[in-house]
């Protein structure tokens, strides 16, 4: 499959990687893959989601998360981001990267771009993703519409 990848597409894999190191995290999850586009989208930047505002994002997700279950965030400090061995692929990432295939046939695009994968992350219905996309105000459906267009150029 990523034979089929753009240049671009290939990148965002690879921050992707970088993105789970830097965090600590021993999985390439979807939030991964969030967060190594939003460093280099207009599209994204332009409805407002920067990296810094998608790190925001994911970070107030995960505190409500932990607080629907009981869990006060500030009451325990984590520890420092240690560099796991290389970060394998977790089934959000899967599922996204394998979205974005499916989103470029039905395209009949050639190849996969940031665009496919931005697209297969709007396309979650549950998970981290969309509760942090929630959490940061953005309307999936004219995001959507946004990079749709941007793609149709």
């Amino acid at each position: 499959m990523f034979e089929r990848f753009s240049r671009e597409a290939r990148q965002a894999v690879t921050d992707a990687e970088a993105e789970a190191r830097a965090l600590g995290s021993s999985t390439i999850d979807a939030e991964h893959l969030l967060l190594a586009l939003a460093r280099h989208d207009g599209t994204l930047a332009a409805a407002g989601l920067d990296h810094d505002s998608v790190l925001e994002a994911l970070a107030a997700e995960r505190e409500r998360s932990l607080a629907a279950v009981g869990v006060n965030a500030s009451d325990f400090e984590l520890p420092s981001p240690v560099m796991p061995p290389k970060p394998r692929f977790a089934a959000s990432s899967k599922r996204t990267l394998e979205l974005a295939l499916r989103v470029a046939l039905v395209r009949r695009d050639k190849r996969i771009s940031g665009g496919h994968i931005l697209l297969a992350l709007l396309l979650a219905e549950a998970g981290t993703v969309p509760r942090a996309l929630e959490q940061a105000g953005v309307d999936r459906d004219e995001l959507r519409a946004r990079i749709e267009a941007e793609m149709n150029r």
